[in-house]
């Protein structure tokens, strides 16, 4: 019962189908009423099975981010802030607690993946008929100004940039962005998490399942890639591209998969997949997000233990980071970093080790391959959002946490005298938490130099 009510929280709320349907029943607050119920019944179950799917320090390290939430604004010289920081941040830190209570078997893991890919594909199809058709167009599509024409009177517009049909619309004075519902009406944040259910459609695929992998794993994924596509989002079609290289390289080698990464990449631009929506540092807007970076990295200097305080990147400049590294440690510093990226680097290095010990035709083996390339997707996307304390992220750490727990009981992982039992509950990451804060704040360093450098300064 309390497992049903957690995958029909799951779906609603990656498609939102109140909002889009009958969004006056929304007052009523049924998102947060089935969360409850599911919430009681699934910590219920989990106290007379005593079986949570997740380790001591996974929570220790999730409360103690909480923590610096409001530390953060305490340090900073507003105390009565930092318990509404931290109360902010509890849709995210009881999201991973739900899923750690729920998902503790295999079978469970592939159903939530499979509620995952089944309201992600839900919301693509309606995306993509919403741009073709003009159905629903105020709701799944958002309409930009092109960068082009951002600073000319919108007056001058063609009278049939307006249309109702973005798909009929060949002006190009407007930018038409495919998105979602709720936390998904961002553009950005819909791709990101089209990216990261991508792998978990392959969950399906079969050897020499011809007819099988073409209409369950294929076709959907064909059109999960075209709905980011017309998201427009550069930094999804970074993560796909990052997705496609760890799938195919398993199959052609990394030479020659970078090689065709790269003809990929020079396709997309030449077809102008993002709309004229430049990559280079140089483009207006991809300008300003760089510039925001070096913004942050100037907080760091400024405040480098406890940075600027949770939510005040705002404060010190115009736009939001658009990177969630330079977020977190511009208004977390190097404490709140460590601990976010710890929560990072020690699942990653939970997944790989389990890759490492189990046999490679485990059913666990795979699923611990796929939640991997999903966490690395979504880091990608990340790189280029502002998305830090946001509820997915943490629900998709708790997915793979889950699968490293279930990887850990799977047969012939439970002897702990074995070897592989030590290696799989004895991962280290400290030292390797704190290699990647070094390199990925000199890798934003490296953007922000490589930025003014093009600009002459």
């Amino acid at each position: 019962m309390s497992f049903a009510v957690f995958l029909v929280y799951v779906f609603l709320s990656f498609f939102r189908p109140i909002e889009l349907f009958v969004p006056e029943v929304a007052e009523y607050r049924p998102m947060l009423v089935l969360w409850s119920l599911g919430f009681v019944l699934a910590g219920a179950r989990a106290i007379a099975r005593k079986e949570v799917a997740a380790r001591a320090i996974d929570f220790k390290l999730l409360f103690a981010f909480m923590a610096m939430l409001g530390l953060s604004l305490a340090l900073n010289g507003w105390v009565g802030g930092a318990f509404a920081a931290m109360n902010d941040f509890t849709t995210s830190s009881m999201l991973f607690v739900l899923v750690a209570l729920n998902v503790t078997s295999l079978r469970r893991l592939k159903l939530t993946c499979a509620a995952v890919v089944l309201s992600m594909l839900f919301a693509a199809g309606f995306g993509i008929q919403a741009y073709h058709t003009g159905q629903f167009v105020d709701q799944l599509v958002l309409r930009q100004t092109a960068p082009q024409h951002e600073d000319e009177d919108p007056s001058r517009a063609p009278p049939s940039a307006a249309a109702e049909i973005p798909a009929q619309d060949q002006t190009g004075w407007y930018l038409w962005r495919v998105r979602g519902q709720g936390f998904l009406s961002d553009p950005n944040d819909f791709s990101q998490v089209l990216v990261m259910s991508l792998p978990m459609l392959f969950v399906l695929w079969r050897q020499r399942a011809w007819l099988r992998n073409l209409l369950l794993v294929v076709a959907p994924g064909a059109m999960m890639i075209y709905a980011i596509v017309l998201s427009q989002s550069r930094g999804a079609l970074l993560g796909t591209a990052s997705l496609l290289f760890f799938i195919v390289r398993d199959w052609l080698g990394t030479t020659r998969t970078a090689i065709l990464g790269g003809l990929a990449g020079v396709a997309f631009l030449g077809a102008s997949a993002v709309g004229g929506r430049g990559f280079s540092s140089q483009e207006q807007s991809a300008g300003e997000r760089i510039e925001a970076w070096a913004v942050g990295l100037e907080l760091l200097k400024w405040r480098p233990l406890w940075g600027v305080g949770y939510g005040n990147f705002l404060d010190h400049n115009p736009l939001t980071a658009h990177n969630s590294f330079v977020l977190c440690f511009a208004e977390l510093g190097l404490l709140g970093y460590f601990l976010w990226l710890g929560m990072i680097v020690l699942t990653y290095r939970s997944l790989s080790t389990a890759i490492e010990v189990l046999p490679a035709r485990s059913p666990h083996r795979q699923m611990v391959v796929l939640l991997r390339n999903s966490l690395l997707g979504f880091l990608v996307c990340a790189w280029f959002l502002s998305r830090t304390y946001q509820p997915v992220l943490y629900f998709l750490l708790a997915l793979c946490v889950s699968a490293w727990w279930c990887a850990s009981n799977a047969p012939g992982m439970t002897d702990q005298e074995s070897p592989r039992y030590e290696k799989l509950h004895k991962v280290t990451w400290v030292k390797s938490t704190l290699l990647l804060m070094v390199l990925s704040i000199l890798a934003v360093r490296a953007f922000v130099f490589s930025h003014q450098m093009g600009r002459g300064g």
